[in-house]
């Protein structure tokens, strides 16, 4: 099963706000994942995933920056069973 969430051109600004969302939301699943869990493996994994995202957040944020024109975004969510 697929899910197409984005498709669809963006301006600079739109994206990055929209990145932003995504991140954050993201970012907020590990952080209650953190606080329900006991296994320090687990935590410690979420800690590097978080960090992970908010560097890439941080790289595409500055790349899109630079950007004179519509950007074009596609998510794909797909999944098998």
């Amino acid at each position: 099963m697929e899910l197409q969430l984005i498709d669809g051109k963006f301006d600079p600004q739109e994206a990055i706000a929209l990145l932003r969302e995504l991140v954050d939301v993201k970012i907020k699943f590990h952080e209650k994942k953190i606080a329900a869990s006991m296994s320090e493996e687990d935590i410690k994994f979420r800690e590097q995933r978080i960090k992970a995202l908010q560097t890439a957040a941080h790289d595409i944020t500055v790349a899109l920056r630079e950007q004179s024109g519509s950007v074009r975004i596609h998510t794909h969510f797909g999944f098998d069973a």
